[in-house]
């Protein structure tokens, strides 16, 4: 079942609201599973009749809260991200301290997402809007070359989001990283392999030459040579 993660932002309940930012915050420390309500409530400062009176069960304020406090901020485009490959440095740079408390609950989030249907669609629904937000970066990384014309830009986007949940597990692991410069220098080489390796041309079916006509005709002048020398 489809679930529409804006629709409780349209109602203001101030107490509701608190309710949802206290549990966002303790399943951040302790995890969706090691929340209990009292932990809730304690941090909220209210009490559990407080709890009842908004909603159905622990449950219900858990999965709530992760699908309003956690996944929005996973589908939009900071401003200061102007290309493609700046979403991939920006997220893929950072390779250890500590979590935030908004990332460790959005990776709290992932991890419950494997249990829960609804908070498994809310992440599916937020993946389709991150991708109608970034893809105007797409667009214009294939027109500058960027992103060559061979290559998949959703396949370029799931490595975006693969990288940046694969960082937040190994954060919060507190497992060794690699030496940052190797790590810079690895993450380049991999932004740079996006690119057309002819932007100059643009895209081989504008220019009316296939891929492989440009590759033979660089590979042309050394044979020549090769022979004349023979």
């Amino acid at each position: 079942m489809a679930v529409d993660i804006v629709e409780h932002a349209e109602v203001t309940d101030d107490l509701r609201d608190a309710l949802l930012d206290a549990a966002a915050r303790v399943v951040a420390r302790q995890g969706y599973d090691g929340t209990k309500l009292l932990d809730i409530v304690n941090e909220a400062g209210f009490s559990t009749g407080a709890v009842y009176g908004r909603f159905r069960s622990k449950g219900e304020l858990l999965r709530e809260a992760l699908m309003t406090r956690s996944i929005p901020s996973s589908r939009s485009v900071p401003p200061e991200h102007t290309k493609v490959a700046d979403l991939v440095t920006s997220l893929a740079m950072r390779t250890d301290g500590e979590l935030s408390g908004g990332e460790a609950l959005l990776l709290e989030t992932f991890v419950t997402a494997r249990r829960q249907p609804d908070v498994s669609s809310a992440l599916a629904a937020a993946g389709r809007q991150w991708h109608r937000a970034v893809s105007p970066l797409v667009e214009e990384a294939k027109q500058d070359g960027t992103i060559d014309p061979s290559v998949d830009p959703g396949a370029v986007l799931f490595l975006v989001r693969v990288l940046r949940l694969g960082l937040l597990v190994h954060r919060g692991s507190g497992l060794p990283s690699p030496e940052p410069e190797g790590w810079h220098a690895l993450m380049q080489r991999i932004v740079e392999s996006f690119g057309d390796p002819h932007p100059e041309d643009g895209p081989a079916e504008a220019a009316g030459v296939s891929r492989e006509n440009r590759t033979a005709s660089t590979r042309r002048p050394a044979q020549d040579s090769q022979h004349k020398t023979a």
